[in-house]
């Protein structure tokens, strides 16, 4: 586990030598979950935060959050595989462009751009 907390600009910093102190704040303030408040044990937060959750370490400022960086980054990874790929074509006007986005025209095939040009 990697934890940080956010700062009041929203950038998240590792906690360090600081991380009993946070995951201890995360146990003392209630956490909402499903609309609940309810309070955690050490084992339920440190399980919520690998779950990718984040938690609040003081009822005080919207930005008093911690989260796990490892679980975000494992997610992000997750959900960048699980993206649909973009497929690329070439069209007749020499520019290369999405497959939903190539036009028809009386000359060929086209961008957006070269379309006016080629439907002459």
């Amino acid at each position: 586990m990697r934890l940080q907390y956010q700062l009041s600009n929203g950038s998240w910093v590792d906690c360090g030598d600081r991380t009993d102190e946070f995951l201890q704040r995360c146990i003392e303030n209630r956490q909402k979950i499903n609309r609940v408040w309810v309070s955690l044990t050490r084992a339920e937060v440190i399980a919520a935060l690998d779950a990718g959750r984040e938690l609040r370490n003081d009822p005080n400022d919207w930005y008093s959050v911690c989260r796990d960086g490892e679980a975000v980054e494992r997610i992000r990874a997750a959900r960048r595989a699980a993206a649909p790929t973009i497929e690329m074509v070439k069209c007749s006007c020499g520019h290369t462009v999405p497959r939903g986005l190539v036009m028809s025209a009386s000359m060929g095939t086209s961008c957006s751009e070269c379309y006016d040009e080629m439907s002459m």
